[in-house]
């Protein structure tokens, strides 16, 4: 997930973003059809060791959901990436929020368009393939595929359990799903057994979801009809590298805890570093923040051999 990126995209503006990569996009695939769209709010907070007073981050995701497969992702992102696939509009759009930015400079800052960006890398393809969920993600700027299981949590219900989303009855259910315990609301009426991210298994449609802990929330904003098409596709300017879910995790957790500053110059060429201690796009600590202190959405890891290095505590 590329959290600090929301800072360098009302830093740097819109060409930081829509550059010319000279890369093409792989074709989407058509793999299903959906019959269902619905919208989530997901909140997290960057600091889950004191997030009492931390920063609380977050996205609009869409869930479609069709016959044979689901399709998790985030919505700017998506529009994002649309934008970067053909050149005539990423050219037209530039032109467009370069106006926008000359008028922010005018007028204190006050931007008339919201910028697009990578808010967040995530995608969920469930049961593509079949009986098995494919999952893209990242660590910062690396950017992963993986595939994981289609097993559901093993949910709990709570009788005489009601609340109200959307003018929909809802019922409530509890479980532990790999580290993290969650309080669930889903909806009978709606005979979907899925929800927002890997949620699944309740006997209608997962309304909202947070964790216990209240570091991760999901709340649905709304449901409706749709006939859009789901397509699987891989960017090619993102460089995907194919592992597994637990190393991913161990990346993503390594990511964090070293802070982006320290990544990126681990991770970026020679150049993109000077002597002062910032990268050539001015960055420093003082704004993108040394190491980030949150956990992981999932934390059963932790539970296999930890790469050396590793401290616990940091998490």
């Amino acid at each position: 997930m590329n959290r600090w990126l929301i800072y360098l995209m009302t830093s740097y503006g819109a060409s930081f973003f829509i550059s010319s990569s000279g890369f093409a996009q792989q074709q989407p695939v058509l793999i299903d059809t959906a019959y269902m769209e619905c919208t989530y709010k997901t909140s997290y907070y960057l600091d889950t060791i004191k997030f009492e007073k931390g920063i609380m981050m977050g996205g609009e995701f869409i869930l479609l959901v069709g016959p044979k497969t689901s399709k998790y992702y985030e919505k700017v992102t998506d529009k994002y990436e649309r934008i970067q696939s053909d050149p005539e509009i990423k050219a037209a759009y530039n032109k467009e929020m370069e106006l926008v930015f000359e008028k922010a400079r005018a007028n204190g800052g006050f931007l008339e368009k919201p910028i697009l960006s990578r808010v967040d890398a995530l995608v969920i393809y469930t049961n593509y393939p079949e009986g098995k969920r494919t999952v893209q993600d990242a660590a910062f700027l690396d950017y992963y595929i993986y595939e994981d299981d289609l097993e559901p949590q093993q949910w709990t219900m709570v009788p005489d359990s009601v609340k109200t989303i959307l003018d929909y009855s809802c019922r409530k259910a509890v479980c532990t799903y790999r580290g993290r315990a969650y309080e669930a609301w889903y909806c009978p009426d709606i005979p979907v057994s899925l929800g927002p991210w890997k949620f699944s298994g309740l006997p209608g449609l997962i309304m909202s979801v947070r964790d216990t802990k209240g570091h991760y929330t999901f709340d649905i904003l709304g449901l409706e009809k749709s006939n859009n098409p789901i397509e699987y596709i891989e960017y090619i300017t993102r460089k995907y590298t194919r592992t597994d879910r637990i190393t991913f995790l161990r990346n993503h957790a390594k990511s964090a805890q070293i802070g982006i500053v320290k990544y990126l110059q681990a991770n970026a060429p020679a150049s993109t570093t000077n002597n002062s201690g910032t990268n050539d796009n001015g960055l420093t600590s003082q704004f993108v923040g040394g190491t980030a202190k949150y956990d992981l959405l999932e934390r059963d890891y932790k539970k296999i051999d930890k790469p050396k290095g590793f401290n616990k505590d940091d998490m």
